[in-house]
């Protein structure tokens, strides 16, 4: 009898010890799933904020190139080209009219890779392939040095300075690569006057990182500013 009770113990025993172990495995696996689902998530937003960081970080760069001044590398490879173009024009027969600058010289090639190191990382091979033919870059530094250039005699008497800056993705869900940017532009001319422009546009990033499409909707008043001085 007591063999009996014993075996009957036993079995009900083993018979709990299998249920724990089966309800143990179940909810296991079932906090392993939710654990794939969430880490699968969170990789997820944090590749998409990684993304937005960086074209976010293109359009800060190109923006702070474009609108910080004086660039005095810029300003001498400005100055070689020009003091080549006269030796190269003084060359010339009295009937020429015009010349090329020759695309092979150290001066030019000095500018090409400024504009390289300087875009190269955040365009598209596409716009950065235009943004020497078109003048595209450093603008509005071309501007302020051909004007410095002529009144007072290539001295540096400016500068640009970016403040309060902000880039914002679009959220139209059909143009998540469409950002807007605003900052405004301290000027400095000649005089010491200072007077301050809210300049706004739109990049788009055709890839991760890379401009594709970048434009200036109001410059606040600054290309006319600096036409002044």
């Amino acid at each position: 009898m007591h063999y009996n009770q014993f075996k009957k113990i036993r079995s009900i025993f083993f018979l709990m010890l299998s249920c724990l172990l089966f309800v143990g495995c179940s909810q296991e696996k079932l906090d392993n799933q939710g654990e794939i689902v969430v880490t699968e998530d969170v990789k997820e937003k944090q590749a998409v904020s990684e993304d937005d960081e960086k074209n976010k970080e293109a359009v800060r760069a190109v923006l702070e190139s474009e609108f910080t001044a004086p660039n005095e590398t810029y300003i001498q490879i400005q100055k070689d080209i020009d003091k080549k173009s006269d030796e190269i024009e003084q060359s010339l027969p009295d009937d020429a009219v015009g010349f090329e600058f020759p695309a092979d010289s150290p001066e030019w090639l000095a500018y090409e890779e400024l504009v390289s190191k300087s875009y190269k990382s955040y365009y598209t091979d596409h716009l950065f392939e235009r943004l020497i033919p078109t003048s595209m870059a450093f603008d509005k530094h071309l501007q302020l040095y051909f004007n410095s250039k002529e009144y007072y005699n290539g001295e540096t008497r400016y500068a640009m300075k970016v403040s309060d800056m902000e880039i914002t993705q679009s959220e139209n869900e059909n143009t998540p690569k469409h950002y807007d940017f605003s900052l405004q532009v301290e000027y400095t001319n000649h005089t010491g006057e200072v007077s301050k422009h809210n300049i706004s546009g739109n990049a788009i990033l055709s890839e991760v990182g890379k401009i594709g499409k970048f434009s200036i909707r109001d410059d606040g008043g600054l290309r006319e500013k600096v036409r002044e001085n």
